[in-house]
């Protein structure tokens, strides 16, 4: 497995930053796993996400305007890659806040990350695949595997999923891997029923 190290402050201890950055771990898990070290900044009122790309260049990851305290106030992503030395220098990857050109795809992960993954930059060379095992209280089980992608999509997908399971069909996660201890693995129950969700190493 290759994850990008946390970053090197002192804030790693703080309270406040340790529960951002885990409620972020949806977005700053997949940046890293494409072996970008990726930072939660906060600054006053401003939050963001700092992904440094490795080539002069970071992403910065918001929301309409600054990240809100809950995620669940994110009614869309922006995405910014801009010059380390001269932030002047900057575009706009992707922009799917109310008023932003991808804004029918509202807070969703993927389209977002299949924007980033199509930076040519230095990033893991490894692919990974997301798959999903269900298995009903009688017995039937059924397996859903996804393709081979490269890490920070693969992972990215992995939380949509988990997302789904939650939100639409109203399984409880009752068991998830830390994520430095290896690739995601999360265990879902639902009325006896049982889900399994992981990324792990392709065979492509």
């Amino acid at each position: 497995m290759t994850i990008a190290a946390l970053p090197d402050h002192n804030r790693v201890n703080d309270p406040t930053w340790l529960k951002l950055f885990h409620d972020y771990r949806h977005v700053i898990t997949p940046l890293r796993h494409n072996s970008w070290t990726t930072d939660l900044e906060i600054c006053g009122s401003d939050c963001h996400i700092r992904a440094h790309l490795g080539d002069g260049t970071e992403l910065i990851v918001a929301a309409e305007h600054s990240l809100p305290a809950d995620p669940v106030e994110v009614t869309g992503w922006t995405v910014v890659r801009q010059n380390v030395e001269d932030p002047d220098q900057h575009t706009v990857l992707y922009d799917s806040t109310p008023t932003g050109s991808q804004r029918h795809h509202q807070t969703s992960l993927m389209p977002m990350f299949a924007r980033i993954d199509e930076l040519k930059v230095p990033k893991s060379a490894i692919r990974l695949t997301a798959s999903a095992t269900y298995s009903a209280s009688w017995g039937l089980n059924h397996n859903q595997g996804g393709v081979s992608e490269t890490p920070g999509v693969a992972v990215a997908r992995y939380f949509e999923w988990s997302h789904h399971l939650m939100a639409a069909e109203g399984y409880q996660r009752v068991w998830e891997r830390p994520h430095e201890d290896g690739y995601p693995l999360a265990v879902f129950e639902k009325s006896g029923h049982i889900s399994i969700i992981r990324v792990g190493r392709s065979d492509d």
